[in-house]
């Protein structure tokens, strides 16, 4: 399969019928529809459903009959009505890569882009498809070179995806990075690119994986995924509380980090959610700070703000204990803010209770409407 089908499309023919933005991790199947109005973006249809339990291990669809099952449902009961999808891949499903080469032509970059990915990529070259985008032209030390973003995907894995968009019914079109989707969802044409300017740091805590990213000018610079979740923080409640997943569930959705001197809960059980998760609180801090270190260390840019995507940003005051912790401006992703939305439909409450697990999806969905 041409990787150019599946990861890192950057354009393509304008097309009038919609493009839907379908988001699958372990935890739920999240469907997106945009549609652009004279005025901007207008939100279309948001929905969700869970993922079926055991359909998704390690980035991976093992039970693709299932999952694509939860999408024809969703689609025929909220009368969405298209053909074709976009998607995405995450944590260590992909590998993502910044490299710097001398200046040459598009020819030869292509030959010793792909010669050089052997070096940065972890499998076998014929287990992985693999793509490459010219950053930008920078000149170093008196040198003309170009920085190439390199992006690689397992093959089972993109093709556990193929086969569930088949028998779904949908047309696959199109396989982005999470991280790229939520990017594009927080870039707006009054703010401009994601970190524009100033360096952002986005960390993308969902399913089995939270993916640390920064971006500068709407470009990526730094990428690494490490294996802590939302589920990882569900799974310690389940365990150490000696509770059922379903409950472990309900109980993560209200948890909070405590603060000196703050009441965590009356729900004793709440409470008791909230002391359990401070050891993997604590694992996933250090390898946000060891990320951010390495990233400076290689003479970047100091990083000021980090923006907090995914389901594991609804952990009340985790924003607060990172911003402690780190020394950063941390805030709460919003895409909601960039688009358009029927009221009579659509709370305002309910979109931005949820805006941090809609988010990718969103950005799937606005890049539907701006490149298809």
């Amino acid at each position: 399969m041409n990787m150019n089908d599946v990861i890192g499309k950057i354009t393509g023919k304008k097309k009038s019928e919609p493009v839907i933005g379908i988001d699958i991790t372990n935890e739920a199947v999240i469907i997106s529809q945009l549609r652009k109005t004279k005025n901007g973006i207008e939100l279309e249809k948001l929905v969700s459903a869970s993922t079926p339990q055991n359909a998704i291990r390690d980035g991976e669809i093992i039970d693709t009959g299932s999952v694509a099952q939860v999408i024809q449902e969703l689609m025929e009961k909220n009368q969405i009505v298209a053909t074709k999808a976009l998607t995405t891949v995450s944590g260590q499903a992909v590998i993502i890569r910044t490299i710097q080469f001398p200046s040459m032509s598009p020819k030869e970059l292509k030959e010793v882009v792909l010669h050089e990915a052997e070096r940065y990529i972890p499998f076998a070259m014929e287990d992985v498809n693999v793509d490459f985008q010219i950053l930008e032209e920078i000149e170093d030390e008196g040198i003309n070179k170009v920085e190439v973003l390199l992006v690689a995907a397992q093959k089972q894995f993109i093709n556990s995806y193929v086969e569930t968009f088949v028998i779904a019914g949908l047309k696959l079109i199109g396989i982005d990075v999470a991280s790229f989707a939520v990017a594009r969802a927080l870039s707006s044409v009054e703010n401009g690119s994601l970190g524009s300017g100033e360096p952002i740091v986005l960390v993308l805590i969902r399913g089995e994986t939270t993916d640390i990213n920064v971006f500068q000018n709407g470009m990526p610079k730094f990428s690494r995924s490490i294996p802590i979740g939302s589920t990882t923080f569900i799974e310690t409640i389940a365990t150490n509380l000696s509770v059922s997943l379903e409950e472990a569930i309900q109980i993560f959705d209200k948890v909070v980090v405590p603060l000196a001197g703050q009441n965590v809960s009356d729900d004793q059980m709440v409470e008791l959610a909230s002391n359990e998760i401070r050891t993997t609180l604590r694992e996933l801090t250090t390898e946000i700070q060891r990320s951010l270190d390495y990233y400076q260390s290689q003479g970047s840019e100091r990083v000021q703000q980090l923006i907090l995507c995914g389901r594991g940003a609804k952990i009340k005051n985790l924003d607060k204990h990172l911003s402690m912790n780190l020394g950063l401006d941390v805030e709460i992703s919003n895409p909601i803010s960039n688009i358009q939305f029927d009221e009579q439909k659509y709370s305002a409450e309910y979109l931005m209770d949820n805006a941090p697990v809609f988010v990718t999806s969103i950005g799937l969905a606005k890049r539907g409407v701006e490149e298809f």
